[in-house]
This record gives structure tokens, C-alpha cells and sequence, in this order.
């Protein structure tokens, strides 16, 4: 019985202790995005700075975005399919200068299967709608900061899922490609 309270007490120090990790680093991870805020409000290169540029540089579809960060350097990746020339590209972009720091490629073929991003970069294509346009839809305030956007395709509806954080926290949005509508997101 002795040795089943102490791991009982052991387990919940554990748990307890843990908890107060998370949280501290729930914490800093705020820090951090200030921080990459405050850089890139000096800097000026904004996310859609970034994909403005992108998109006058390169040919194809931006189906992803994302601040994320390296050592602690924050940069700006952006992710496109040129279907013309059969490549899917990763561009690293800094948010301190706008230059582009990074750039992968890979072709796009495969005898396998058909790669779900192709198909909905098509569909964008023939639907002359961009990543831009679900931002500009959102109403992005000066405040917040873009953290992430994908696009998606479930059950027939073509949409952008972005994530933004700012004082109060983070927020998810829908934004609908066929109409460019907010669709609802359900808080839990």
C-alpha cells in the first residue's frame, strides 16, 4: 500500500509539474510571437507582403503559409504548386528583409497516386481565387498576427483555414473559396 501511494504521489508531482511546463512555455511562445511582430512591424514584411511577392516572382498556386521558426529566427514559408512546370516549392522568407533565405523544390509526378494539393491548386487556378483573397477576407487588423494557412477540400467545399493570434489570443477562421464567406467556427 506504501509503495502504491508513492507512485500515486510520484504520478501526480509528475502531472502537476508537467502542467506547469506547458504553461510556462504556453508563455513564452507569446514572448516569442511579440517579438516576431515587433520585427516584422519594423521590417514591414508582413505575411502578405511575403505572398505578394512570391506571387509576383514565381508562377503557380500558394496553398500554405506559415510563421515558424528556426534556432529562434523567425521566417516566413510559403508553399506553392506550379503545375506548368511540374514542381511543388518551399520558400523560406525572412521576415527581417523580405529575402528569400531558402528554396526546395520537388516534381510533382507520381505513377501512384494523385497528390490531393495538386488537385485543389487546380481547382484555385481555373477559380482565379488566391490565398490573398481569404486574408483580405478575414479583415486582418493591425493587431493580429497571421500564424498559419492552409487550404483544403472536404466533402466538396474548397476552403482556407487560417490561424491568427493577437491580445486575446489565438483564433481559427474558415474562409469559404467558392464565395468568400467566413464560415462559422464553433468554439469547444
Amino acid at each position: 500500500m506504501k509503495r502504491l501511494n508513492s507512485i500515486i504521489s510520484i504520478t501526480l508531482a509528475t502531472l502537476i509539474t508537467a502542467g506547469t511546463v506547458s504553461t510556462s512555455w504556453a508563455g513564452s511562445d507569446k514572448e516569442e510571437l511579440a517579438i516576431a511582430k515587433s520585427i516584422i512591424a519594423k521590417s514591414g514584411v508582413t505575411a502578405q507582403q511575403a505572398i505578394r511577392k512570391v506571387q509576383q516572382e514565381y508562377n503557380g498556386v500558394i496553398y500554405s503559409y506559415d510563421l515558424d521558426d528556426e534556432d529562434d529566427i523567425y521566417y516566413h514559408e510559403i508553399k506553392l504548386i506550379d503545375i506548368e512546370a511540374d514542381k511543388k516549392i518551399k520558400l523560406i522568407i525572412s521576415i527581417q528583409n523580405g529575402e528569400v533565405v531558402k528554396k526546395e523544390w520537388h516534381r510533382l509526378f507520381s505513377w501512384f497516386f494523385d497528390d490531393e494539393r495538386i488537385v485543389t491548386a487546380r481547382k484555385l487556378a481555373t477559380m482565379k481565387y488566391s490565398i490573398l483573397d481569404a486574408i483580405d477576407a478575414i479583415a486582418l487588423d493591425e493587431s493580429s498576427l497571421l500564424q498559419e494557412i492552409e487550404v483544403e477540400d472536404k466533402q466538396g467545399v474548397l476552403f482556407f483555414e487560417l490561424e491568427t493570434i493577437d491580445d486575446n489570443g489565438e483564433k481559427d477562421w474558415l474562409v469559404d473559396a467558392n464565395n468568400n464567406q467566413i464560415i462559422p467556427v464553433f468554439k469547444k
